[in-house]
């Protein structure tokens, strides 16, 4: 029993490195984080990769992309309730924007932290209300252009409700979400500014598959309407 275990151990670590190798420029909505509740005292562990395609800021100040590789950890502090933790690495281009260059900061720590909570559930159906809140720190590395210094982090702010429907071995889920992201930024280490985004109502929808008697998770998700991004992630339960 013990050499299974350490044998699944070893192969999600194998997972682990090859993301990192089929995603090398590691760079946020935030994702959901998915349906999957731990047992109460047990934990999923997992890698996530998250690209955040397009995001507009309010004004005319541009728009945000992003690209995060992040651990995540996922603790059942009851069965119906999960704490979530992730860290990584991002990165940040800002475009378009009337005040600044496009600039391209490169990749610099990233983390995030959040709940979900099994509202309710239709056991008949095999359906279930989730409530979730989100969020995402990205702080890239400064840039030096044109004889200025630029720094900048972004935050991520979400709050999601999506519809869940359970099968065999997958889940599928959709709903609504309400988020904000937040460029800050400095030129020459003064004037600090705030942009907020432009949109802050969207769509989510996304699926869990199980594999391995349900220890292993795989999750694809996409968030639209006032972002354009997608998610991929794999988790082991503990």
């Amino acid at each position: 029993m013990a050499s299974r275990k350490y044998r699944n151990v070893s192969g999600l670590l194998l997972f682990f490195l090859l993301g990192f190798i089929a995603f090398p420029d590691p760079s946020p909505g935030a994702p959901t984080n998915g349906t999957r509740f731990p047992p109460k005292g047990a934990i999923e562990a997992g890698y996530e990769y998250h690209n955040l395609l397009k995001r507009d800021l309010a004004g005319e100040f541009g728009r945000i992309k992003t690209q995060n590789h992040f651990y995540f950890f996922s603790y059942g502090l009851t069965d119906r309730l999960s704490i979530d933790l992730k860290a990584g690495l991002g990165n940040a281009d800002h475009e378009e924007s009337r005040d600044l260059p496009d600039l391209d900061y490169a990749a610099g720590f990233a983390g995030g932290y959040g709940f979900r909570v099994r509202a309710f559930r239709i056991s008949q159906g095999d359906i279930d209300l989730i409530v979730g809140g989100q969020h995402i720190s990205v702080h890239p590395r400064d840039i030096d252009l044109g004889g200025k210094h630029y720094e900048s982090f972004l935050d991520d702010w979400q709050l999601s409700f999506v519809t869940a429907k359970s099968f065999s071995s997958a889940t599928i889920y959709a709903g609504g979400k309400f988020s904000d992201l937040e460029s800050v930024y400095k030129v020459d280490k003064k004037n600090k500014k705030r942009r907020f985004s432009r949109d802050h109502i969207g769509l989510v929808a996304g699926v869990d598959a199980y594999f391995h008697e349900g220890t292993v998770r795989l999750n694809l998700e996409g968030r639209f309407i006032d972002e354009t991004g997608f998610s991929a992630a794999v988790g082991y339960l503990f």
